[in-house]
């Protein structure tokens, strides 16, 4: 086995991990089914990467397999085509919460899915919060109460004097508590 072919089948086995991982994320119970669906898209991956051998198979793989899952989801929740084009998280979320990955393993990425279980996914993202009013945030004035008007007095009494009089003594002390530590060593 030449090293080229190695490393390609190594590439290979790179994306069959990666891809069960992904698909291992929406918690499927049927475990067989996941293994065909991985298959599947690998196959489709190969035949690609023969037509063009440039990309890497992880990442054709991977690709591949987000795309079925977006379309498959589009399809499913019969919401338009562009809507999961780069966020499939709504779309995984009513997935998760109905219960298709555990009761109805088989029917994953498989099309078309029955009415029944189709509502059972649509019935999760029907539930809306409240509508988004905008309103004005005009600026006031804050009122600090008490501690506001006691700072301002306390400011306006301060006394230059006794200011340089108190650093004054904090100096004196700090030079003597240095004296007296640094005689020590």
């Amino acid at each position: 086995m030449n090293p080229s072919s190695l490393e390609t089948l190594q590439a290979w086995n790179e994306a069959h991990r990666r891809l069960l991982q992904f698909l291992g994320s929406f918690a499927l119970a049927d475990e067989s089914h996941v293994a065909r669906l991985a298959l599947r898209i690998l196959d489709t991956a190969r035949e690609q990467h023969r037509a063009d051998p440039t990309r890497h198979p992880t990442t054709l793989t991977l690709e591949l397999a987000q795309q079925e899952v977006a379309d498959w989801l589009s399809q499913s929740l019969g919401a338009p085509e562009s809507s999961f084009a780069g966020n499939t998280a709504p779309g995984r979320l009513a997935l998760l919460l109905s219960d298709i990955p555990l009761n109805h393993p088989d029917s994953f990425l498989i099309s078309p899915l029955s009415d029944e279980l189709k509502q059972s996914m649509r019935r999760p993202l029907l539930v809306v919060g409240p509508d988004l009013t905008l309103s004005s945030m005009t600026p006031r004035r804050l009122d600090y109460g008490p501690i506001h008007d006691l700072a301002n007095q306390t400011w306006h009494r301060w006394n230059p004097k006794e200011g340089a009089a108190a650093l004054l003594l904090w100096a004196v002390i700090y030079v003597l508590l240095y004296h007296w530590l640094s005689r020590g060593s």
